[in-house]
C-alpha cells in the first residue's frame, strides 16, 4: 500500500505530520472505492486544511485532534476491512513508537 510507503520516506517528521501522511495516502486510495469516494474527497479537503496548520505549527493539538477525530470515523467506515493503516494513523497520534 501507498499508505506504508508515504510514512517511510520521512521517519524524522513528528508524529502528526507523519499521521497526516499516511491518513492522507490511505484516503487517496479510498477516491477509488465507489462506495467511499464522496467521503474521501471531503475528509481530503480537510486534510489539505490540516496540513497547512501543521505546516506552521507541527505541534498544533487542534490539527492534531482533527486528525484523530478523522481516522476514527474512517475506522468504523472500514471496518470488517483492512483498516490497520487507520490504526497506526491513531498510533502516531497517542505518541506510540513509530516501528
Amino acid at each position: 500500500m501507498a499508505a506504508e510507503e508515504s510514512l517511510a520516506e520521512t521517519p524524522d517528521d513528528p508524529a502528526p505530520v507523519a499521521a497526516v501522511k499516511l491518513l492522507s495516502a490511505v484516503l487517496a486510495e479510498c477516491r477509488n472505492d465507489f462506495a467511499l469516494r464522496r467521503y474521501a474527497e471531503v475528509d481530503m479537503r480537510a486534510i489539505d486544511e490540516i496540513r497547512v496548520k501543521l505546516q506552521a505549527d507541527p505541534a498544533d493539538p487542534q490539527a492534531a485532534g482533527w486528525v484523530r477525530q478523522i481516522a476514527k470515523t474512517w475506522s468504523n467506515r472500514l471496518r470488517g476491512g483492512d483498516f490497520r493503516h487507520i490504526r497506526r494513523v491513531l498510533d502516531l497520534l497517542d505518541n506510540r513508537e513509530r516501528a
